[in-house]
């Protein structure tokens, strides 16, 4: 991802003494320092060697970017995933450009170009590139938006030229989802399978976790005998959560943790990641004979079921979301919800309570 071109630049200025100074480096990396009487006259030096030398391309400050979020500590998926947004609005593989060449009316084309059909030939074993959805432009956006401050911040760009564009397009609301005897057909070919992979399909059918929720895991996070599972460093604070493990999920995964050190990856292939869960969920599904849904649906199943035998504010809590609002806006089937309180008004009528 880092790019290796160097770019003469200034830096500071610093209190030096009595006055300031400003450190010119070179593209070779050598240093020398320009002393000043006051911290004005420094800055002024420095913007105007910045107007005079800055051939910063788009794509050398994109990988600079990148490099300082990783310098921030931020997770590897997560720098990858602002990576993959940036280059996907940005386009720098296809063209590089000059970084003040960024101006609003170049960042409308290229997010205009980004949500338009794809009109290039179809080339065999290359994957053609999808109009941008109204989800994935808010994304790009967002992180362009961000990029774009840190620039600012950095000297390196005047203003914004993102602020005013918006997404077009209707918004989706939840992911593809199975029915309920497609769930209970998937969980019979998940466990029947008696692998790690089918017991992860499981895990994600059952107890709604994301896939990298999955993936994270290590040893010590199957506690009291498989009875409860810990989910720390989750994708929000809410996240943070311990959840009571189904029944016909322990015996897998006490047999799974038995013998091994609380620190280890819980799935003893390490490199294992939310594209591990992806493609067995998808297998399975296959194998199933269901419809072939993403990870991040059977969190849609698993919340619409659920809805309808627990309040939603429960649902809302074992997802680790932050709000119920979150759960009922993309996650809960069309009265899944009313059911659910129905059907709990009708037992308590029939048990004997209040009316």
């Amino acid at each position: 991802m880092r790019s290796e071109v160097r770019q003469e630049r200034a830096l500071g200025p610093y209190p030096h003494g009595r006055g300031f100074r400003v450190i010119l480096v070179a593209a070779t990396g050598a240093r020398r320092a320009v002393p000043f009487a006051s911290e004005t006259e420094a800055r002024a030096f420095k913007d105007e060697f910045a107007a005079e030398t800055d051939s910063r391309t788009l794509t050398v400050a994109v990988d600079e970017y990148i490099a300082h979020l990783r310098d921030r500590g931020l997770k590897d998926r997560t720098v990858t995933t602002v990576w993959h947004r940036l280059r996907g609005l940005l386009r720098v593989a296809e063209r590089d450009r000059s970084l003040r060449s960024l101006t609003p009316a170049v960042a409308l084309q290229l997010l205009e170009q980004r949500r338009a059909p794809n009109t290039d030939p179809v080339v065999p074993g290359k994957r053609r590139r999808k109009p941008a959805c109204a989800e994935t432009q808010k994304g790009e956006l967002a992180e362009a938006r961000a990029f774009a401050s840190w620039c600012i911040a950095k000297g390196w760009m005047k203003k914004d030229p993102f602020v005013g564009l918006e997404p077009v397009g209707e918004r989706r609301r939840g992911k593809p989802k199975l029915r309920i005897d497609e769930a209970r057909k998937l969980l019979e070919a998940a466990l029947g399978e008696g692998s790690d992979e089918g017991l992860a399909v499981a895990i994600a059918l059952l107890m709604g976790l994301r896939a990298s929720e999955i993936t994270d895991r290590v040893v010590r996070d199957v506690d009291d005998g498989a009875r409860v599972l810990w989910i720390e460093r989750a994708k929000t604070r809410k996240g943070d959560r311990q959840l009571e493990v189904p029944e016909v999920l322990r015996a897998p995964l006490a047999a799974l943790v038995a013998g091994r050190g609380g620190g280890e990856p819980l799935w003893r292939d390490a490199d294992r990641d939310r594209h591990w869960v992806a493609y067995h969920v998808r297998r399975l599904c296959r194998a199933a004979k269901v419809p072939a849904v993403p990870p991040h649906g059977l969190r849609d199943t698993q919340a619409s079921i659920a809805a309808r035998a627990q309040p939603v504010e429960l649902v809302a809590a074992a997802l680790g979301h932050a709000s119920p609002e979150i759960t009922r806006r993309h996650y809960l089937d069309a009265g899944a919800e009313a059911d659910g309180r129905s059907r709990a008004a009708t037992l308590r009528v029939l048990a004997g309570g209040a009316r």
